[in-house]
């Protein structure tokens, strides 16, 4: 018997881990735009461009107002895929693309959309790679950014240094 808080104990726990997805699972969140949430996350990126500042100027633009930056609709949408995860899991992001099909009113209210496409285990990393496709999608259903994304899912002691020397390359 091993030891409580031993790497032993800790390789034995997430070796009894399981993938808390399956494919076709669909993960969803609502997301809300507002236009100081607009200006405030340009702000924070040093994002310049007057369509999520200068409301009078976008107004007079093809948009009607002021727009999201396609850098805080995509980070949103990766943003809810790990709120899905944790606190419960751990995970990495491997690799994502996006397109980016509309654009984002500073009013709207947006579902983030997911679903599971494959999963496919990784015992080097004590969990599992997942695919993913999604978007944000307004409520008739139309997508304004569409998406892939690659993660590596695992429980939290796999990211430990215990965890690690214990496994297999």
């Amino acid at each position: 018997m091993t030891k409580p808080g031993t790497d032993a104990d800790m390789a034995t726990d997430v070796d009894r881990w399981r993938a808390p997805f399956v494919v076709g699972q669909e993960l969803v969140a609502d997301i809300a735009f507002t236009p100081d949430s607009v200006r405030a996350f340009a702000t924070l990126t040093n994002d310049t461009n007057p369509l999520h500042h200068d409301e009078a100027l976008a107004a007079g633009t093809r948009f009607g107002g002021l727009i999201a930056s396609g850098t805080q609709t995509t980070g949103l949408l990766l943003g809810s895929l790990a709120n899905h995860i944790f606190p419960d899991n751990a995970s990495l992001g491997l690799g994502c693309s996006f397109q980016l099909r509309k654009a984002v009113p500073a009013d709207a209210a947006m579902t983030a959309r997911w679903i599971v496409r494959t999963i496919t285990p990784k015992p080097s990393l004590r969990g599992v790679i997942m695919t993913l496709e999604g978007g944000l999608f307004d409520k008739a259903g139309v997508a304004f950014v569409e998406a892939t994304a690659t993660i590596a899912v695992m429980p939290h002691e796999a990211l430990s240094l215990g965890a690690r020397r214990g496994s297999p390359s």
